[in-house]
């Protein structure tokens, strides 16, 4: 994977966020910042307050900012310790998961990390985003080293993991702070926004820091998929590094930790399709699972503003029907299109065996069963999810192409369209699923992967 290297241009939304952390830390020039014309913008030892942020907008400088300045007070490696050792203490998940993955020393690991300076002004930038925003990177660190003992990966690449953990977001300070906003629900479009960070995270450590390659690598990569319908490459499990699959499988855990039932959430959302994810790292998650008794879930809360398993099975099937249209007429004329629209359905046929294997448009039996009340939600809206997802790749891979645009509009909105409305496009002859004749009394152990 080449890695292209970083700009020197200012970013705007970095800059944003380092005039911010200002107001509150002191931010001190370790060199003379010089544009690219060779004039000086700030000179070394300077206490950079808002006049001069104003005077780095919009230059091009020799050196890359992140690596002319310092912060007082920075996140380091003991705060990042104590961290560690605090969510250890406090979160039940976390404890099960390092204990089931044999994880024996990962404060030990963490305390070995070193980090040069524009290393730690990321991570004190990071820690300001907001009250929880450095917990959630060293939860994915820590959880990062435990999904790399399960695969028994050299001390190395452990290591590799638990960085690439810690700093696997670090591309989003130079996202817009409007496209991040919790609960913010994107567009198809609007993902290109987004998709972006993984690669702003590898480009930033492979250049700013001294680490092995390999954990710029992982960060590029926690956002694939084994299957390769991740993001942003869309490459195939055998493309994905070991450290990069330990971090993906964490930062999707990191992801429920705040919600109740946080491992039953994790094991389906890892379980429900098919090769999205390492064998072994799923048996992790039923491992610690096992570790205690399940307790019967309360969904009432859970399932309020949900669309409706069978309209979601309708809508399945009407995307199926809508693409094969698109594949057979005159609009798909182009090798892309017709690539697009194959792969497409593809991962549309997935998702609908998925759906009919959780038997989640047979209510019978669930009203007063918590258990499958609860993994109906989740699981409804885990495969919610992966039309958007699918929506979110035609939007973006056809955003060059008005005709693609045009001819791919009607499907990219019913992928995406999870309310409960009419359905813009229904399927003539959509088969009804076929179901097992009575559901188990879970079906997260039926799903493939059950351990």
């Amino acid at each position: 994977m080449s890695i292209v290297p970083l700009t020197t241009a200012v970013n705007k939304h970095l800059l944003r966020r380092l005039l911010q952390l200002a107001q509150a830390r002191r931010i001190t020039a370790t060199q003379d910042i010089v544009d690219i014309h060779g004039a000086l913008v700030v000179a070394n030892g300077t206490h950079l307050e808002a006049d001069h942020f104003d005077a780095l907008a919009g230059r091009k400088l020799k050196k890359t900012i992140e690596s002319s300045l310092r912060v007082e007070h920075p996140v380091d490696t003991p705060l990042i310790v104590d961290t560690a050792r605090r969510i250890i203490d406090t979160s039940v998940p976390v404890r099960r998961i390092l204990r089931a993955a044999g994880a024996s020393s990962p404060l030990e690991l963490l305390a070995a990390m070193t980090f040069n300076e524009p290393m730690r002004l990321l991570l004190t930038l990071v820690h300001n985003e907001g009250p929880h925003a450095l917990e959630h990177a060293v939860s994915v660190s820590l959880l990062s080293l435990g999904m790399a003992a399960t695969l028994r990966l050299p001390a190395e690449e452990q290591f590799a993991a638990g960085l690439a953990g810690l700093l696997h977001d670090i591309g989003e300070l130079y996202i817009a702070p409007a496209w991040l906003e919790p609960g913010k629900r994107l567009a198809p479009h609007e993902w290109a926004q987004l998709v972006i960070h993984p690669r702003l995270g590898q480009m930033l450590v492979a250049e700013l820091a001294d680490y092995p390659p390999s954990v710029a690598r992982a960060i590029a990569e926690h956002h694939e998929r084994c299957d390769g319908t991740g993001y942003p490459r869309q490459a195939p499990g055998k493309h994905i590094s070991a450290p990069g699959q330990a971090v993906l499988v964490a930062e999707m855990i990191a992801g429920v930790l705040g919600k109740d039932h946080p491992l039953e959430r994790a094991e389906l959302a890892l379980k429900i399709v098919p090769g999205e994810h390492a064998r072994d790292l799923v048996s992790a998650i039923s491992g610690a699972l096992r570790q205690e008794a399940r307790q019967a879930p309360a969904a009432h809360e859970e399932m309020s503003g949900t669309e409706e398993p069978q309209r979601l099975h309708r809508r399945i099937a009407a995307a199926l029907d809508l693409g094969d249209q698109l594949l057979g007429g005159p609009g798909a004329k182009s090798p892309h299109s017709t690539e697009m629209l194959g792969q497409m359905l593809v991962r549309i046929e997935t998702i609908q065996r998925a759906f009919i294997s959780t038997g989640l448009s047979h209510d019978i039996g669930l009203v007063d069963d918590g258990v499958l009340l609860f993994e109906k939600s989740v699981a409804t809206r885990e495969i919610q999810w992966r039309l958007r997802d699918i929506a979110r790749d035609l939007a973006l891979h056809s955003a060059g192409s008005p005709d693609e645009k045009a001819l791919f509009a009607g499907l990219i909105a019913l992928l995406d369209d999870d309310s409960d409305g009419p359905l813009a496009h229904e399927a003539k002859n959509a088969p009804a699923p076929k179901l097992a004749a009575r559901l188990p009394a879970s079906f997260a152990g039926s799903l493939a992967y059950a351990s």
